[in-house]
């Protein structure tokens, strides 16, 4: 392992160890689900009930999760207390009007999990006096069904993902890639300053990114357009709870980076320092993963980690030499140069994509779980299209060590972000069937 190596590593591992020990205690299991109701769904009570409960399988948020009963006109019937209760925080409550007569009511809900900060909603019938229609709903949510969230929301992962290679991925490239080589001053000078602007887009992309993200949830939370989100339902979801504990340090993190990359450069410890906080920065995307979700949360997010950072290795270093060959190309020693580049190349990028593959492998085996799953999931069908886009990258690869660094390598590109589109769209689909 080189110098530069191994200082990177070792910053690297005390930045996520720092944030590990803060985030750490508040991972739990994610995706709250409604696993009970009282008075129960599809049979006949013989009076209304005093009060409707509903149970579910995490924690929620009380400021984004509410109840309400209405009658067979949409009229509310209930005293308008929702409520989660302060004693059993997965249990959410309403009281009834007294005196209600017989008839069909409906009992609508929404949540949200104070773990992973997933909304949720649903509704299920009640029979009050008056026989079950047959086919009656069961008490259920649109987490029973497939969907990928809200497009803002998908748009601020996807976010997250590019910028996060723009940023991160080319400076390790720079760091372990480009720099070693030995172009004449001026060519090596002219793809310093590229790659510093770049950096900077980057690192400008990710913070500007994460608060659009914070935006995106909080409609998505509130269920509001992202205009309203301002004020109230982002002030709940920045200034208390799981999220905002998340939240808050991975902005931190991406403003020290960029400020150190700004201020000493892309050469040097301050450099080497923002590089180290990147897989802290993606660990904070990690917590909140389906990782997080499994028995095994803490194996969990650890794979969904070591994939993340693969993948912006990847995708960042593909970046890089689109950015930069064309610099190279016009050195007086560019044949040796480009040689040179693509062997090194290939070797950083090996290692990422192994690291990609593997822990896609696991990541499958737990969250998806059987082969019918795979096809019979949105979930499963949408890491099929993933894993036929690393292929395809992965010959682009091929092709690209066997025919040197040229037109394959945009297209591996842009593969790479659209793999990262697909990979946004996975992070917000439960891996349920579809129903």
């Amino acid at each position: 392992m080189s110098r530069n190596a191994f200082r990177l590593t070792f910053l690297a591992v005390l930045v996520v160890g720092g944030v590990l020990g803060v985030l750490i205690p508040s991972v739990a299991l994610a995706h709250a689900e409604l696993i009970r109701v009282t008075p129960p769904t599809r049979q006949t009570l013989p009076q209304p009930p005093e009060q409707v409960a509903l149970l579910f399988s995490e924690p929620l948020d009380p400021s984004f999760s509410s109840v309400q009963v209405q009658d067979s006109t949409g009229t509310r019937v209930d005293q308008g207390d929702s409520q989660v209760d302060p004693n059993n925080d997965r249990l959410l409550t309403a009281s009834l009007k007294p005196g209600l007569p017989n008839g069909i009511y409906v009992v609508v809900w929404r949540s949200l999990s104070a773990i992973d900060v997933h909304p949720d909603d649903g509704y299920y019938p009640l029979y009050v006096g008056v026989p079950v229609q047959t086919g009656a709903t069961q008490a259920t949510g649109t987490a029973g069904n497939a969907t990928t969230g809200t497009p803002e929301t998908l748009l601020g992962r996807w976010w997250f993902y590019i910028a996060a290679s723009l940023f991160g991925g080319v400076l390790v490239t720079w760091k372990l890639v480009i720099s070693p080589l030995t172009p004449d001053d001026d060519v090596k000078k002219r793809v310093r300053r590229r790659a510093y602007r770049l950096m900077l887009a980057g690192g400008v992309l990710l913070v500007v990114g994460t608060l659009f993200s914070a935006l995106a949830q909080a409609a998505a939370a509130a269920n509001v357009s992202l205009w309203d989100a301002f004020g109230k339902p982002v002030a709940d979801l920045l200034l208390r709870g799981r999220f905002a504990s998340i939240w808050w340090p991975r902005v931190g993190l991406e403003v020290a980076s960029l400020l150190l990359v700004v201020i000493g450069g892309i050469d040097g410890l301050a450099s080497e320092c923002a590089l180290a906080t990147l897989p802290a920065v993606l660990l904070t995307s990690a917590l909140t993963s389906h990782g997080a979700a499994l028995p095994a949360a803490a194996e969990g997010i650890g794979i969904d980690w070591l994939h993340i950072l693969g993948a912006t290795a990847w995708v960042g270093g593909l970046t890089a030499l689109v950015a930069f060959v064309p610099v190279l190309r016009t050195s007086n020693d560019h044949t040796r140069v480009l040689a040179d580049l693509l062997g090194r190349f290939g070797r950083f990028a090996l290692i990422a994509a192994g690291l990609v593959l593997a822990s896609g492998v696991l990541q499958g085996a737990l969250e998806v779980g059987t082969w019918n799953a795979l096809v019979a999931t949105l979930y499963g069908q949408l890491l099929l299209v993933k894993v036929a886009l690393l292929a395809a990258m992965l010959l682009l690869a091929a092709f690209n060590q066997l025919r040197g660094l040229g037109r394959g390598v945009p297209l591996e590109f842009a593969l790479g972000v659209v793999v990262f589109g697909v990979a946004a769209m996975l992070s917000g689909t439960p891996p349920t069937p579809n129903s």
